[in-house]
């Protein structure tokens, strides 16, 4: 009985298609994850803008999480909101600040935040309006 010479050949292309198929579907993970999350808190982002209710917010609290996205802080602050028709409360709130905008939060500043009064003290349903 001979042993099949091809078969290494083609066992070789199978493998070589497979890698081929595996990397494409992580390149489209890895490039559709981020755009799909882009997308989404844009579109949150305009819900907010669209139907919030604006208010302010006294910055209570600010802590450095350590970490940078695209160069920029993320921050965790504490928040004493303030809306129309509802008592002051309380809110603690993690979010990426650029830069130029970081002398605009800090301890004892009032910021301008729309808030989705459908669920107030939910951080994601808040935003600060940073000028």
């Amino acid at each position: 009985m001979e042993p099949f010479i091809g078969g290494g050949v083609v066992l070789t292309l199978i493998m070589v298609c497979g890698s081929l198929l595996c990397t494409a579907i992580i390149v489209a993970v890895a490039i559709g994850v981020p755009i799909y999350i882009m997308k989404n808190n844009q579109k949150r982002a305009e819900e907010l803008m669209a139907k919030g209710t604006q208010g302010e917010a006294k910055i209570l609290s600010l802590q450095d999480t350590g970490m940078l996205i695209n160069n920029q802080p993320r921050v965790t602050m504490v928040l004493e909101i303030e809306v129309a028709m509802r008592p002051p409360y309380q809110v603690t709130k993690t979010l990426t600040v650029p830069l130029i905008r970081l002398s605009q939060v800090q301890v004892g500043s009032v910021v301008p935040v729309m808030v989705d009064l459908s669920d107030p003290t939910n951080p994601d349903k808040i935003g600060l309006l940073l000028k």
